[in-house]
């Protein structure tokens, strides 16, 4: 078929323009992606908010805590912003108490917030360490655990992220997980990584630990979450489960009456009475122990 010399002159134009526009949607597709590098290069803080059940046999009971995910091109740290506030608050007190009397009063209202561990990863191996104290102990707890994600084509819009479902059997529980190739990072709260992208959410099938993106910040500088700056003990996870079984049938055995520093620490109550108040110590730790039987991992050593 033969065009005529008009139509022949816009079939090449038209070629030309579609050509000329592939190269400039390239472009830009490959500016876009570059930005996204370079913008989450830089050190970032992900904000999420962690909803958890900790007790099964009360339901109703929905803890809600913000946690902060920050990252930097070494790796990242996930940890409870109301706990970190509240210990810088809680050291400061102390060292304040220290220098003027030279001995600590640990009041039972210092500390705030029910996360009080924090998971560190290490890029690009990704090994993963959970940091937790327990008494007036810090233990360095490594997983080497792997996360075998199944990726599906299902796509969702997760606050202003484009998403993309993943599942997965971690720890006992069976995962749901939303990441995003917008953020080209391959991280997510508490353990999880893996993905071809941030996960902005993630949710066990249960319902009773759910973790969502609410936010992104630029940081200027890393944080140091071990605010004690306590030397943490490097466990395994059957050694450290040695340590829980001894915590859990005594709870208050490490802080009844230490030294740290030369000083001795005086657990009290409103009245004053340091007895009395280990022994309200004890059983309100005992009963805590016994509400929180809904935690994040239910077979954390296998």
């Amino acid at each position: 078929m033969k065009l005529s010399p008009n139509k022949y002159f816009i079939f090449i134009t038209l070629s030309r323009f579609a050509g000329f526009y592939f190269i400039i949607m390239r472009y830009i597709t490959i500016v876009f992606v570059l930005f996204n590098v370079l913008m989450f290069g830089q050190n970032k803080r992900f904000i999420y908010e962690y909803r958890f059940i900790p007790d099964s046999t009360n339901l109703e009971d929905v803890k809600t805590e913000m946690m902060f995910l920050d990252t930097n091109s070494q790796g990242s740290k996930y940890y409870s912003y109301t706990v970190f506030n509240s210990d810088s608050l809680m050291k400061a007190d102390l060292e304040q108490q220290l220098k003027a009397t030279g001995s600590i009063n640990v009041k039972s209202d210092m500390r705030k917030g029910d996360v009080r561990y924090s998971v560190t990863k290490t890029y690009p191996d990704y090994k993963i360490n959970l940091h937790r104290k327990l008494s007036m102990d810090a233990y360095n707890i490594s997983d080497d655990r792997k996360i075998n994600w199944k990726i599906s084509s299902e796509k969702e819009k997760i606050g202003s992220w484009n998403a993309q479902k993943a599942e997965a059997d971690f720890a006992g529980r069976h995962w749901t997980a939303w990441f995003s190739t917008e953020i080209p990072i391959q991280d997510g709260p508490y353990k999880f990584h893996g993905l071809p992208g941030l996960i902005v959410k993630i949710e066990d099938k249960t319902g009773s630990h759910k973790m969502e993106l609410r936010g992104v910040r630029t940081i200027s500088s890393e944080l140091d979450i071990n605010v004690f700056e306590a030397k943490e003990i490097a466990v395994s996870t059957k050694q450290f489960q040695k340590v829980m079984t001894e915590y859990e049938r005594d709870p208050t055995k490490g802080i009844r009456q230490m030294q740290m520093g030369g000083a001795t620490i005086i657990m009290t109550g409103k009245d004053g009475d340091s007895a009395k108040f280990a022994k309200e110590q004890e059983e309100r730790l005992k009963n805590q122990i016994r509400k929180n039987n809904n935690g994040i991992e239910l077979n954390i050593l296998k």
